[in-house]
């Protein structure tokens, strides 16, 4: 696992997807440029490390000392549904999130409850009307969150799927489930998709101006993995990936504080500190630069400019920062004074 792990010491390690912006999606002559002086320095001066994973979900199970399996999926569903629904069997689950598919040409953009709300009373019914065809084979659909639903069918599914927040924003048909049960939960998802063509909730929303929710999304599917002991001592986010594996591992958590100046005033206890930071992956998924622009300026602001003088001035040992290039940055006060390693903008790390 990539944390420091000096015990007699206050370290921080922080996980921020879409900090490098646009690299998949714009070329270099149309970089965006956001003011990020701190960061900027910061990645300069640091020592490159490889990131677990090029994705927060499996950077995230990595930091939690969880491999990746190579030809399954990680099981998001079982370790997710244990923090919203605070139950824990041996059950195999399959995330099941409710979308919008936006038709572009030959084309089904995946749109997810981020940009389509969804109220829990909304996806209760909704989950009621699909689970009637389905219930008498023996098969669950629980909807505890209007954006994170559980499905869980009779046996376990023989399939390989896509992350959900891999496709927003994308065409679904290169990401469908593939492996030996694929054709058959591709049908189960057209099936599904005609049931919610005719749901009261959709008839409501579309008489509204509202997208319909006309589809779900699979993925994510498996066991609750074997949890160990991790040498985290507190961790910040308010994303359920995350504090489901603290949850498990017994880690305390606690909501993202607004910046390093309240990180500072909680963190009083030695030991690595873990923050995971993921409102840039929305902006990045949706292509709103200047939405990314502000996060990212905002980031330097109230983490790294404070955090750099905090390095150098030695109350945080040492800082590692993962991004979703496959790369982490480690600064440690030596590094911090590396006065003659020139600042580079941020599209020279993708």
């Amino acid at each position: 696992m990539l944390y420091p792990s000096d015990p007699g010491e206050r370290s921080l390690t922080i996980v921020v997807p879409g900090l490098l912006g646009f690299s998949a999606n714009f070329p270099l002559e149309n970089e965006v440029k956001p003011a990020v002086p701190a960061l900027e320095t910061c990645l300069a001066r640091s020592e490159r490390a490889q990131s677990p994973g090029i994705d927060l979900e499996s950077q995230i199970f990595a930091l939690f000392g969880i491999n990746s399996p190579a030809d399954a999926d990680l099981p998001i569903a079982a370790v997710t549904r244990a923090l919203d629904l605070g139950v824990i069997d041996k059950g195999w689950w399959l995330r099941a999130d409710p979308v919008h598919l936006r038709p572009e040409r030959d084309r089904l953009i995946l749109v997810d409850t981020q940009a389509v709300p969804l109220a829990q009373e909304e996806a209760d019914r909704l989950a009621a009307e699909l689970i009637e065809a389905y219930g008498e084979e023996g098969w669950l659909l629980k909807a505890p969150r209007p954006g994170r639903w559980y499905f869980k069918p009779a046996r376990a599914a023989r399939i390989v799927t896509t992350p959900l927040p891999r496709v927003v924003g994308k065409d679904i048909h290169p990401y469908l489930p593939q492996g030996k049960d694929g054709k058959v939960w591709h049908t189960i998802l057209n099936e599904m998709q005609i049931l919610l063509h005719t749901a009261t909730v959709n008839t409501e929303r579309e008489q509204r101006g509202e997208p319909p929710i006309n589809s779900l999304w699979f993925w994510g599917g498996g066991r609750l993995p074997n949890i160990s002991a991790v040498d985290w001592v507190h961790v910040y986010s308010e994303e359920p990936v995350t504090l489901a594996l603290a949850r498990l591992s017994e880690v305390p958590s606690s909501a993202c504080p607004k910046g390093f100046a309240d990180w500072d005033r909680q963190a009083q206890q030695s030991g690595p500190h873990l923050v995971v930071l993921d409102q840039l992956r929305g902006a990045v998924q949706y292509g709103d630069i200047d939405r990314w622009t502000e996060l990212t300026e905002r980031f330097d602001r109230e983490w790294m400019a404070p955090l750099l003088d905090a390095v150098k001035a030695g109350s945080v040992s040492e800082l590692t920062i993962h991004t979703d290039s496959g790369r982490a940055y480690r600064l440690k006060r030596s590094h911090a004074r590396r006065w003659w390693r020139r600042r580079r903008s941020l599209a020279a790390y993708r």
